[in-house]
């Protein structure tokens, strides 16, 4: 999808570059040369829109959450057929805030850091004008899940399908702070591709040579439960 141009309060996206095949039979660890990308364009755009809603929320940027809010509104994008199942083993704790970065709430908690600034709010006004056109019933984009995950090393777990051929990608986002791990298995439980940095996102790739299901399994390494929004192109 050819992005339009965003504001002048756009920052950079932060580029991954690690692409991950499938094998037959052994599961694909090393990643193959050849089949190496960045991260796709609404991916990274996904990503940067994620980063702008965190730092505007911790440093009250109202310029911040209006630009996260202009770029979720550009993407088209599906809400996912397929829900998360949890890992709910020993003692529960108690779900925390929900809290989920879409572009009418970001647009809306912008407007009220903005205050009385002549220049944010007009730039609000076209960030809304945006959201309210949307992307709603557009066909492809990125398909997409809010959902949460228990902590104390506790996961959720996803049964996606995917292309033989066709460059993959999921992408995971905690919006309380959590730190998220990321695995995808073949429907042989073989691992593909595995995001385990410490930090509250993770994003994975892979290329299919057939066409089926995937695990996709995301792990809470924070002490409590943490809301999560996913991505799969």
């Amino acid at each position: 999808m050819k992005m339009k141009k965003i504001g002048l309060f756009l920052v950079g996206a932060l580029l991954a570059t690690s692409v991950f095949a499938q094998a037959e039979k052994q599961p694909a660890i090393e990643a193959k040369e050849e089949l190496k990308a960045p991260v796709s364009e609404e991916m990274a755009s996904i990503q940067t829109a994620f980063q702008l809603a965190e730092y505007g929320y911790k440093n009250g940027s109202a310029s911040s959450l209006l630009c996260a809010a202009e770029i979720l509104a550009q993407i088209p994008k599906q809400e996912m057929k397929t829900k998360a199942t949890q890992d709910e083993s020993g003692a529960k704790e108690s779900q925390s805030e929900k809290k989920q970065y879409t572009a009418e709430q970001l647009l809306a908690d912008g407007k009220k850091l903005a205050g009385k600034d002549k220049t944010l709010l007009a730039y609000a006004k076209t960030v809304e004008k945006l959201v309210k056109a949307g992307t709603r019933g557009a066909f492809g984009g990125p398909k997409y899940d809010f959902s949460y995950v228990y902590g104390k090393s506790r996961a959720s777990y996803y049964n996606v399908g995917f292309v033989a051929g066709r460059y993959a990608e999921v992408d995971i986002y905690s919006t309380d702070g959590a730190d998220l791990d990321l695995y995808i298995y073949d429907s042989n439980w073989n691992l593909i591709d595995k995001d385990t940095s410490y930090s509250s996102s993770a994003w994975c790739s892979f290329v299919p040579r057939w066409d089926g299901n995937f695990h996709i399994v995301v792990v809470n390494n924070s002490r409590y439960c943490s809301w999560f929004e996913l991505y799969t192109n």
